[in-house]
């Protein structure tokens, strides 16, 4: 068969932006509205702010425990970062303080900033989740939840709100925090919500092995089932008229806005304990999107879920990944303590007898027009401080399984002495099982922190 009528087949790809500096497990990514920056947090207690060629800008240092998200703000003059310590803080693009956000009694654990720009929400371990104006100044709290906070999400129109919950509800508030609709069905933790484009339905993704689709008024649209694994992440296509979820099954699913299945993303591979795909992001054109998974790579598929390209390189667990809003380029972030950035080519659409070996290319080789790769190795380790960088244009639980290398060097606590690493973690879940309990909602939170902390639970649950 010629090859222009066979499926794209699937590549290895390699960055040549390898962002190091991060003391700890990176966690989280974003991308800035301009694309030409982004910030990654680490277990560490930092975030750090890159050029888009990997250039080093600021470190933000401040928090006393792992940073577990960001967002930045839609004009990309701020942004906010959220903390293990309680508080989230409110940063100039230079990295200076502009605010510390206090009043949560746990871990901060989410953070959405408003379409409009004016004001932005966290959600917390506290059970509660908390609107503040731009400038930090607290709005309202929203209690309601029986259990911690893992998700928020902010309505197109800034008008209200999502949060998804420990306790296996999602709930929708006014932007002043009055309650609206209490969403009721899942069966265990929720791990996700976000709201579609137009913002009149939203999803909720769950460890009851389900994503379920609400009206905005929170009546019940679809239950979207197939999933054998808890679900980790979930994104709506821009368009609306798809999404897409990833779960602890190894796989990451495609379906459509009414909830019909449209693809199943299969080829991440990992011994048991590792096969969480951890995180998604979709490409701004609707095109393709991208899975980070435990295994260690990042994949990029086609919209109707045909593999494109494969991005190796990664250490540890890829925990992060954003697509930059020019859609050139994508970033991953990684238990290896590093982010790495990666060029994308304008790949076709599955089907139309383009090579998919066009689907990525590491940032820098070779091009129609375009500079060569650099040889195999001589990718630039971009270190924060470091005066030299490459040339523009460059990039919750589960365990190793039985008789994978000892943590070693990885940290076994977290705050002001080192954050947890990834590898501690997947240890902890290993030994917490399958459960599924109370007890184990937190992954990310539970492992190598310091006995006895007010307010964390001790197991770590299991990824299937």
């Amino acid at each position: 068969m010629p090859w222009w009528k066979k499926a794209p087949p699937d590549r290895s790809a390699r960055a040549r932006s390898i962002l190091t500096g991060h003391d700890g497990s990176a966690e989280a990514v974003a991308i800035a509205p301009d694309g030409t920056w982004l910030v990654t947090t680490s277990w560490d207690g930092t975030a750090r702010i890159w050029a888009a060629n990997g250039t080093p800008r600021a470190t933000l240092t401040g928090h006393k425990e792992a940073v577990e998200a960001v967002a930045i703000a839609p004009d990309g003059t701020w942004l906010v970062t959220a903390s293990w310590d309680g508080t989230a803080r409110i940063w100039t693009t230079d990295g200076a303080l502009r605010a510390t956000l206090t009043g949560h009694g746990g871990s901060v654990d989410a953070v959405a900033i408003a379409p409009d720009g004016t004001w932005l929400a966290t959600a917390s371990d506290d059970k509660t989740a908390r609107t503040w104006a731009a400038d930090g100044t607290h709005r309202a709290t929203l209690t309601g939840h029986a259990e911690g906070l893992e998700a928020v999400a902010i309505a197109p129109d800034s008008s209200w709100l999502a949060t998804a919950s420990d306790d296996g509800t999602a709930r929708t508030w006014a932007a002043d925090g009055t309650p609206r609709a209490t969403l009721t069905g899942h069966t265990d933790a929720l791990e996700a919500v976000e709201i579609a484009p137009d913002g009149t339905w939203l999803v909720t993704a769950s460890w009851d092995k389900t994503a379920r689709i609400w009206a905005a008024d929170g009546s019940p649209r679809a239950t979207l089932t197939g999933h054998t694994g808890r679900l980790w992440a979930l994104a709506i296509a821009p368009d609306g008229s798809w999404l897409a979820t990833t779960s602890g099954d190894q796989t990451a699913r495609i379906w459509g806005a009414d909830g019909t299945p449209r693809a199943t993303l299969t080829g991440h591979a990992a011994p048991l304990f590792q096969r969480v795909v951890q995180a998604v992001a979709i490409a701004p054109d609707g095109t393709w999107l991208a899975t980070a998974s435990w295994d260690k790579t990042a994949r990029i598929w086609a919209a109707d879920g045909t593999p494109r390209a494969t991005l190796t390189g990664h250490k540890s667990p890829v925990t992060g990944v954003a697509i930059a809003p020019d859609g050139t380029w994508l970033a991953t972030t990684s238990g290896d303590q590093t982010a790495r950035i990666w060029a994308v080519d304008s790949p076709p659409a599955a089907g139309n007898g383009e090579r998919a070996s066009d689907a990525a290319r590491p940032a820098g080789a070779a091009t129609p027009g375009g500079a060569g790769a650099p040889p195999p190795g001589g990718e630039k380790a971009v270190a924060s401080g470091t005066a030299e960088a490459p040339a523009p244009g460059g990039a919750k639980a589960s365990s190793e399984p039985a008789g994978a290398p000892a943590p070693g060097t990885e940290k076994a606590t977290s705050g002001a002495a080192g954050a947890p690493a990834l590898e501690a973690e997947k240890t902890a879940t290993a030994q917490g099982g399958e459960a599924g309990t109370s007890e184990g909602r937190h992954a990310k939170h539970r492992a190598g922190e310091k006995a006895g902390t007010p307010g964390r639970k001790a197991g770590t649950p299991g990824a299937g």
